[in-house]
């Protein structure tokens, strides 16, 4: 298939940005089976295994289809009508502002979907290349998020860890100081962003919102590191028994801590190598593409 992805900012990305990653991958695992990629991306972005259609910055304007192409694939907003077969990933959760949805709208986990009535679902997928695998864990507990988003559960992960004494390493948005073991080291990626998640004994991801999929679970996962976690969300459709906790309140978070010793680095990244990785994710999207494809009178 010749395949556009539209995305709205600049690839790659160095520190946050989980959309620019899925894109990212997904483009790399599609040229590998054999397809042809464009993306259409903010001038300066780059890409190893597909051609750019430079837009403006953080706009994904209407722009001139190369020839050929068999399906648009937007990863952005708005969505403009396109002179081919389209569909929308839709990773955010917004309001009824955005109804209603375009007709081929995938959403990233069925819980996601089931927030706006629907159904067709791909869960995000990595490439496993990017990640450090660990069986030996350091002593300390990670938090990987942005702190300036309460529903992400920053203060329950600091709470936890005053209760218990356990050293906590905070990674994502800005700096401050708390305690000699509970450390803030802002936005972090690429090795050092890979060794603090591979050397962690646990990611705390005490979520209180409905997480649409919650990329840093899976890349936690993918290094051998076991997932304390809410039952909000995707959370129970990535977390399982042997991979982690999905918790109720603190003090099955504290259970959760004495309990670590439970789970096996090699069943965490298995789980992520058996239904979370790039390749995974492009054959999902492909049998879409199929449908939209065949959507289309003669097509």
């Amino acid at each position: 298939m010749n395949i556009v992805l539209t995305i709205r900012d600049k690839i790659p990305v160095k520190k946050y940005g989980g959309t620019e990653r899925v894109v990212v991958w997904l483009a790399d695992a599609l040229a590998k089976k054999g397809h042809t990629v464009f993306i259409a991306a903010p001038a300066g972005s780059t890409s190893a295994s597909a051609t750019i259609i430079g837009l403006k910055p953080r706009t994904c304007a209407r722009f001139p289809l190369p020839a050929g192409i068999d399906v648009v694939h937007h990863h952005a907003l708005p969505v403009f009508e396109a002179a081919a077969p389209s569909l929308l990933t839709y990773h955010w959760i917004t309001g009824d502002s955005y109804y209603p949805f375009p007709r081929n709208t995938v959403f990233l986990s069925k819980t996601h979907a089931a927030m706006y009535g629907q159904t067709r679902f791909v869960h995000n997928g990595l490439d496993p290349a990017d990640y450090l695998f660990r069986e030996q864990k350091d002593d300390y507990f990670l938090f990987l998020a942005r702190v300036s988003r309460s529903s992400k559960g920053v203060d329950r992960a600091i709470a936890l860890a005053k209760r218990m004494g356990f050293r906590l390493v905070i990674a994502g948005g800005y700096k401050f100081s708390l305690s000699r073991k509970i450390r803030s080291v802002g936005m972090v990626g690429g090795r050092e962003k890979a060794e603090l998640i591979a050397g962690a004994r646990a990611l705390l991801s005490p979520i209180s919102w409905p997480e649409p999929f919650g990329l840093a679970v899976i890349e936690a996962l993918c290094s051998g590191t076991p997932v304390i976690t809410s039952p909000c969300g995707a959370m129970p459709e990535i977390v399982t028994p042997d991979t982690g906790f999905i918790c109720d309140g603190q003090p099955a978070m504290e259970a959760a801590v004495e309990r670590l010793g439970e789970i096996s680095p090699y069943a965490c990244r298995r789980r992520v190598l058996e239904n979370f990785t790039s390749d995974i994710m492009a054959d999902h999207y492909l049998k879409v593409y199929e449908q939209v494809i065949a959507q289309v009178p003669n097509g």
